[in-house]
């Protein structure tokens, strides 16, 4: 070795990677490596982060086109497996989100959407804070208007983008271009995910998913910069960004410094000096914080949204653990082999470990996290992404109660787990057992196959969305004594004008579900437009015995009364549906019409404008209104 070499080894060893004192002094880094342990020099503690596997990688010139073909690569397949989802109709809660929403109906409710819960003003009342989606909506409603395929685009483009991002991530964080390829090309194309994407109201998942990741990657990227005495406010201030942005998209992102925690201790600490991991244990102080805004926006947004509890609140926590154990069992078994994928999916209450399903899931989980721990003396990566799928899980594990047990588009992120720990098995067959060409080949041809059994199902799942009929039948073959379902497919049935065919429907799911107060304020609704009165009041005031503050349902009686004459009892109606739901603008518009009869054009105006003011774009109303003034 040069003298020089030497000189320049001594004097930056604890200052920089054995890679980059490699690259400067144009050596080979297995050979630098071996003189190293020649001179007998040992890497401080600061020098190891540099060459632990387990910070990120750099997309240098020489990995760049790689790695930006494989990025192509993981958004056209990805693409491909989503588009023939372009062509299909707008789905159940689409019409809540989008085609009843007068609120991404016109650009200046840009500041409502900040203010409100998602799909405010359709009548479909939640308690989700998602202004970004609905901001996203009002885009697409602006370039497509009711046109689905361009909501459909954005999913899609949303989706492959997410996939493309989860590759870089998994690519910083591993550096193995095998494993990140392939977790990225799978999620973008299994089928899944069709709950994400193809529905146009599981926006959310990939929309939050997009920002999440993001933040991800800038946070492990501003890690390596103070790892390496460079930091990076900038990467740091823009994950912060992205999160904000994670956070007004979905409420799942909620698990980010719990992600960011579970990194910082399994693959840094004792990686870096202790200084710099204190540092950065201040910086993830920024994300709690970052919480308290978002709270207080959630709370003035839906703090005052009366939903009625989660049925699952009775359960007792300890039925809801070992149930959740039970849905880990089939999310597992989804990923491997996608099948019978389904809306509404369904899971027996587990009451006890008796049960053979249930002591199975519980030892599956319980050897899962077992490993996880395990592994933090073996290999971090694989112990950092078995809590991962875990944490990912946390929110929709009915610890605290929510309004199911199990949904396929819950594990949208816990994937990601799951497909990094199996690609880190599966590489290390291909590296030590696969020894021949042939071999190597053949297992590559193998994942291949499986990458094109995936899309293709996929596919094939995208046909079940074409449109709301071809949904819900195809949903009823799994759960044929789903009220719900019978319900929404008599709505679709009624606007398609198939009234005989809802009112079947609807009955159906009476029979069901016995205070279906919704059926019974549909079937009243079906009269209305039949002219039978009498049996349209009898099935509203069924309606109202059931649930008094039913908004759409004193509204339908209002109806009634206005075309009987009766204004003094419209009004009364009329009232009860605007304090039950004041964005309800049809109600509004109805208000008017009953003061104009009456005479009281100045009231009458005030309800045109709140109408309008909700949704703009009403020409008869807005025509009326021209008349009063």
């Amino acid at each position: 070795m040069k003298p020089e070499h030497k000189k320049y080894i001594l004097e930056n060893i604890n200052k920089y990677s054995v890679k980059l004192i490699a690259k400067k002094l144009n050596i080979k880094y297995k050979k630098l490596k071996k003189e190293i342990k020649n001179l007998n020099i040992k890497p401080t503690e600061s020098n190891k982060i540099a060459i632990s596997p387990y910070l990120p990688t750099s997309i240098n010139r020489k990995n760049r086109k790689i790695v930006s073909l494989l990025v192509l690569i993981i958004v056209v397949f990805t693409m491909l497996s989503y588009v023939n989802s372009l062509k299909n109709d707008f789905i159940w809660d689409d019409e809540y989100l989008i085609l009843l929403n007068p609120q991404i109906k016109s650009f200046s409710h840009i500041k409502d959407v900040f203010k409100t819960y998602v799909g405010y003003g359709s009548g479909n009342v939640n308690n989700f804070y998602r202004p970004l989606q609905e901001l996203s909506n009002m885009i697409d409603y602006f370039l497509w208007a009711e046109d689905p395929i361009g909501f459909h685009l954005t999913n899609v483009i949303l989706h492959s983008l997410t996939a493309a991002v989860l590759f870089l991530f998994i690519f910083y964080i591993t550096n193995n271009i095998f494993v990140s390829f392939f977790t990225g090309i799978l999620f973008g194309v299994h089928p899944i995910n069709t709950q994400a994407v193809t529905y146009i109201a599981g926006r959310a998942d990939s929309l939050y998913s997009l920002f999440f990741l993001l933040a991800l990657v800038l946070y492990v990227r501003f890690c390596n910069s103070v790892a390496l005495s460079k930091k990076n406010v900038k990467l740091y201030l823009l994950s912060l960004l992205f999160f904000a942005f994670a956070l007004l998209s979905k409420e799942l992102s909620i698990i980010l410094p719990l992600i960011l925690l579970t990194y910082l201790y399994i693959l840094l600490k004792g990686r870096i000096t202790t200084r710099k991991f204190n540092f950065l244990v201040k910086t993830w102080l920024g994300y709690i914080i970052l919480l308290i805004p978002y709270a207080v926006l959630r709370t003035n947004a839906v703090g005052s949204v009366k939903l009625a509890p989660s049925i699952f609140a009775k359960v007792p926590l300890f039925y809801r653990i070992i149930t959740f154990f039970k849905t880990i069992l089939i999310y597992l078994g989804l990923l491997f082999f996608p099948h019978g994928l389904h809306m509404e999916r369904r899971i027996q209450v587990a009451r006890t470990l008796n049960e053979s399903f249930a002591f199975f899931a519980f030892l599956t989980v319980v050897a899962i996290l077992f490993c996880g721990f395990w592994m933090l003396k073996k290999n971090r990566t694989v112990s950092f992404f078995i809590f991962w799928f875990f944490i990912t899980l946390l929110p929709v594990s009915n610890i605290v109660p929510i309004n199911s047990l199990i949904a396929e588009h819950w594990v949208y992120m816990a994937q990601v787990g799951f497909f990094v720990i199996i690609f880190l098995c599966l590489y290390n067959i291909y590296t030590k057992f696969l020894t021949t060409k042939l071999l190597k080949i053949s297992g590559m041809a193998l994942l291949c196959v499986v990458v094109f059994f995936y899309m293709f199902a996929t596919i094939e799942r995208n046909k079940d969305w074409k449109d709301e009929i071809t949904f819900f039948k195809a949903t009823l073959k799994y759960h044929p004594n789903n009220p719900k379902l019978h319900l929404n497919l008599g709505n679709t049935y009624s606007e398609k004008g198939m009234k005989d065919e809802a009112l079947a429907e609807y009955n159906e799911a009476l029979r069901l579900r016995k205070d279906n107060y919704i059926a019974y304020g549909n079937i009243g609704s079906i009269y209305i437009g039949k002219g039978n009165f009498v049996k349209a009041k009898e099935n509203l005031t069924k309606a109202i015995d059931i649930k008094y503050d039913f908004p759409m349902a004193h509204y339908n009686l209002g109806r009634i009364y206005y075309h009987e004459g009766n204004l003094g009892k419209a009004k009364e109606e009329l009232s009860l549906s605007l304090k039950f739901q004041p964005s309800l603008y049809i109600a509004h518009n109805l208000m008017g019409k009953v003061y104009i009869k009456e005479n009281k054009k100045d009231v009458a105006k005030k309800h045109l404008e709140s109408s309008l003011k909700i949704y703009p774009d009403q020409p008869e109303e807005a025509r009326i209104l021209r008349t009063l003034k």
